[in-house]
């Protein structure tokens, strides 16, 4: 099995941004971090897109860790996208139904 690599290069411009200053600070303390980094904002983006710019947008030196862990924790608290079905319902064998002339009319008339 061969191991397929991507090269990833990006440019931080810590003199215009707080958040990108704060993130090459850490980067020059722990090499391997951008990789890591990288691949956290790829799975926080499929919880919500909105998610990885906004957690890059708290990176200073202002924000202590206490915020973006609340920040995280309202998105992980919303309900998952995917709908769970209700189970079906399973009919009452003693119900009894009661067959109007609307329905059988509207029956009558749809096609076999």
């Amino acid at each position: 099995m061969s191991q397929e690599r991507k090269k990833v290069m990006i440019y931080l411009r810590p003199e215009a941004y707080a958040n990108e200053k704060a993130a090459s600070e850490k980067i020059k303390k722990h090499s391997d971090m951008a990789r890591t980094a990288l691949l956290a904002g790829l799975a926080l983006g499929e919880v919500d897109s909105r998610l990885p710019g906004l957690l890059a947008s708290l990176l200073t030196k202002e924000n202590n860790p206490e915020l973006i862990r609340k920040m995280l924790a309202s998105f992980l608290e919303v309900p998952a996208a995917t709908e769970e079905r209700p189970a079906p319902v399973a009919p009452d064998k003693e119900q009894v139904v009661v067959e109007s002339a609307s329905a059988r009319n509207l029956a009558n008339s749809l096609p076999d």
